[in-house]
């Protein structure tokens, strides 16, 4: 069930921020001359938590404080290393992972978890949108084709969600090896029961390194000719049918899954990929629930956006930093 962000909520939030999420944080600066680094995250903070831009939010902060403006804190996002940054969060949302499951910690309990990576889309409308590295093309929205986009990685353990790794998503960069780098990175703390996976995820490729690495995974199927005829064939008398089923890319390169046929009460037909052993063991009601585990999820990205931070700003710093706060803020807020 969803809590609600009411204004005692926000003020609990503002003071855990402080006290949980900025400590973690640095701006590596030499020397402090006007403003200490507490300063510069207090205005983060408040960045987040009331979604907007560095400069509005410097502005109304003054009325009350004495806090450093909306230039001065994109100077010093803009100086920080990506490296650096990407550690600190990398380290912010383990951290947050170990308050939730202290058993967890350093070499401890490997819990069950279901794993749902999701790539997330922020529009630009940027003059370097065609020439930036960091800006990828994407389906028209909101009057641009071009994005910013990220990989995440939230985690379902007993029922407490937690996102436990973000990834910037580079033009040059592909998708399948930001996913086995994050797997990789789970199953040091978790086992994997399965991944859910939306239709985007699928690649050939991506799906054997996922085979690979022992994380099952389920994900809606795309109906082209060869399921359609898989569908016509076996569902002509049935509401559920499973059958082996390869996926073959451009290069005749195949990927060995389960095809889930199901036939809703409505009529309609809707299928899954699977890898999940014994598929066949399973009702048609058991993928369909647990498949839900990730339409649930969109909900919470929703309540995640409005952390974020605004900003025009075409530098990978800025931008993945303003987005991994909003995640940190939505996990402080999960928990």
């Amino acid at each position: 069930m969803l809590k609600t962000l009411n204004l005692r909520t926000l003020k609990t939030l503002l003071i855990s921020a402080k006290n949980s999420l900025n400590s973690q944080l640095s701006l590596s600066r030499t020397k402090s001359i006007t403003y200490n680094e507490s300063q510069y995250f207090d205005l983060v903070s408040f960045l987040s938590l009331f979604n907007c831009c560095a400069e509005d939010g410097s502005n109304t902060m003054n009325m009350l404080d004495d806090v450093p403006s909306g230039d001065a804190l994109l100077q010093q996002l803009k100086k920080q290393e990506f490296d650096k940054v990407e550690k600190e969060f990398h380290n912010l949302f383990l951290n947050q992972y170990f308050k939730l499951f202290p058993k967890a910690k350093g070499k401890g309990k490997k819990y069950h978890a279901m794993v749902i990576l999701d790539v997330h889309e922020q529009e630009t409308y940027s003059r370097e949108k065609r020439t930036s590295k960091n800006i990828r093309g994407g389906k028209h929205k909101n009057g641009t084709n071009f994005f910013f986009h990220y990989l995440t990685m939230q985690v379902i353990v007993k029922d407490k969600i937690v996102t436990l790794g973000v990834r910037f998503y580079r033009r040059e960069e592909k998708l399948r090896e930001l996913v086995d780098e994050l797997i990789i990175y789970a199953q040091q703390y978790l086992k994997i029961d399965v991944v859910l996976l939306d239709r985007g995820f699928r690649d050939v490729a991506l799906l054997n390194n996922l085979e690979y690495r022992g994380a099952n995974v389920l994900m809606p199927c795309v109906k082209d000719d060869k399921a359609e005829k898989c569908f016509e064939e076996l569902l002509t008398n049935k509401n559920f049918a499973v059958t082996r089923f390869q996926m073959v890319n451009q290069k005749k390169e195949g990927a060995n899954v389960t095809l889930l046929m199901i036939r809703l009460s409505n009529g309609k037909e809707v299928g899954f990929y699977t890898t999940i052993q014994g598929s066949w063991l399973n009702k048609a009601s058991y993928y369909l629930e647990l498949y839900k585990k990730r339409w649930n999820i969109e909900t919470g990205y929703r309540i995640q956006n409005m952390f974020l931070a605004k900003t025009t700003s075409i530098h990978a710093v800025v931008r993945f930093f303003y987005f991994c706060y909003a995640v940190a803020m939505h996990n402080l807020w999960l928990g």
